[in-house]
C-alpha cells in the first residue's frame, strides 16, 4: 500500500489560481472575439455617441454577443470533452474512449440577462465510455432543474468597478436537482437522484486567439452533493480547481495555432476513504487551438485539441491502493458554446 503522510493544503493551488486571475487585468487582453457578454478589453464597432461615452464594460453587459437562444430572455450553454485516456487513474491499462456532454437552457428573469443574470434552468448532462464502470455510463442528468445566480453581473456594478469585474463576473451560484441513470440491469440498484448546491466559477482568456502569448483556463468549484454513483447519502462538500495555463508564439499563422501549457488539479473532501476526491495532480500537454470564425462565434466560444499528461503527486489523505496507477495520459477534443466558460 501507497501510503502518503501529509496534508498538503489545497490553498497552495488555490491562491496561485487566484493571482492568475489578476492578470487580464493587468496584461492580458480580452479575448478577440465576440464570445463574452462583458468582454472589457472589445470595442464595438458603432459609433453613436451612447457607445463613446459608456464604459466599455457596461456597453457589452447591455450589448451580448455570442450567446445562443435569445439574448434577453434565455440562452443555451454547453461543455463537450472527449477522447483516449491510457488509464483513467483506475487500472495501469484501461485504455478507454469517453465522451461527456453537460449543457444548460437557461431561462432569464428581470432585468434579465443583459443587466442581470439570474433564474431557472433546464440541466441535461451525460457520459458514455466502451468500458462497463458506472461512473463513466450514464445521465448524469437525465433532465435536471435548477435555479442560478451570477451575483457581480449587476450592469451597474460592472460600470462601476470595471478591474474588479474583470474577475469576479464569471462567479455562479446554484443549486439543482437531477435524475441520474446509470445504464444497464445491474446499476438499477444506484442512487436515482442527486442535489447539488454549490459555488463555480469558468473562465477562458485567450484560448483561441492566437494574436496573444498567454492564455489561461480556470473552472473552480465548492458543491455539496447529495449522492454519488454508489451512496444515496453520500452528503459530502467537495472543494475542486483546474488550471491550464499555456503559451504561444502569437501572430505567426499555422504556429499560433499550437501551444505547451502546464496543468494543476486539486480535489478535497471529507472522505478519508476515497483517494479520487483527495489529491493533487500536477501534468502538462500541447494543444491546438484554431480560431474561429467570425460566423460562428454566436454559437462556438471555444474549440481545442489536446494531449496531456498527468501524474497524482500527492494524496491529501493516507491509504492509497498499491495497483492504482499514479498518472494518466490524454488525448482529445473539448468545444463550449454559449458562455459555458465566461470569457470577460
Amino acid at each position: 500500500m501507497r501510503t502518503y503522510n501529509t496534508r498538503f493544503p489545497v490553498v497552495t493551488l488555490v491562491l496561485p489560481v487566484l493571482w492568475l486571475l489578476r492578470l487580464p487585468a493587468l496584461s492580458f487582453p480580452a479575448p478577440y472575439d465576440s464570445g463574452t457578454r462583458l468582454c472589457v478589453d472589445q470595442e464595438e464597432s458603432a459609433n453613436t455617441s451612447d457607445s463613446q461615452t459608456r464604459p466599455a464594460v457596461l456597453r457589452n453587459a447591455q450589448q451580448p454577443s455570442g450567446t445562443v437562444g435569445f439574448a434577453k430572455w434565455w440562452t443555451v450553454s454547453g461543455h463537450s470533452d472527449s477522447g483516449y485516456r491510457r488509464t483513467q487513474f483506475f487500472e495501469p491499462h484501461y485504455d478507454t474512449t469517453v465522451f461527456q456532454w453537460d449543457s444548460r437552457m437557461e431561462l432569464w428573469l428581470p432585468p434579465f440577462y443583459r443587466r442581470f443574470s439570474w433564474g431557472p434552468y433546464l440541466h441535461v448532462s451525460v457520459i458514455d465510455s466502451n468500458r462497463t464502470q458506472a461512473w463513466e455510463n450514464g445521465w448524469l442528468a437525465g433532465p435536471g432543474v435548477g435555479f442560478q445566480v451570477y451575483p457581480f453581473s449587476s450592469a451597474r456594478f460592472v460600470g462601476n468597478h470595471q478591474s474588479l469585474a474583470r474577475v469576479l463576473t464569471p462567479v455562479r451560484l446554484f443549486g439543482e436537482y437531477n435524475r441520474l441513470n446509470y445504464w444497464g440491469e445491474e446499476n438499477q440498484w444506484r442512487p436515482r437522484a442527486q442535489a447539488r448546491v454549490g459555488l463555480e466559477y469558468w473562465r477562458a482568456v485567450n484560448v483561441n486567439n492566437p494574436s496573444r502569448a498567454l492564455w489561461t483556463e480556470v473552472w473552480t468549484g465548492l458543491i455539496w452533493h447529495s449522492a454519488n454513483e454508489f451512496d444515496t447519502k453520500y452528503d459530502t462538500v467537495i472543494l475542486g480547481s483546474v488550471l491550464r495555463l499555456g503559451a504561444r508564439v502569437p501572430q505567426a499563422k499555422l504556429l499560433s495555432w499550437f501551444s505547451p501549457y502546464v496543468l494543476l488539479d486539486s480535489s478535497f473532501s471529507e472522505n478519508d476513504d476515497y483517494f479520487w476526491e483527495n489529491r493533487l495532480r500536477v501534468g502538462g500537454g500541447s494543444r491546438c487551438s484554431p480560431p474561429i470564425p467570425a460566423g460562428w462565434q454566436e454559437t462556438l466560444n471555444r474549440l481545442v485539441v489536446y494531449a496531456e499528461y498527468i501524474d497524482a503527486t500527492t494524496y491529501y489523505h493516507e491509504s492509497v491502493q498499491p495497483a492504482v496507477p499514479n498518472h494518466d495520459f490524454r488525448v482529445g477534443m473539448s468545444f463550449s458554446i454559449g458562455e459555458w466558460f465566461r470569457k470577460n
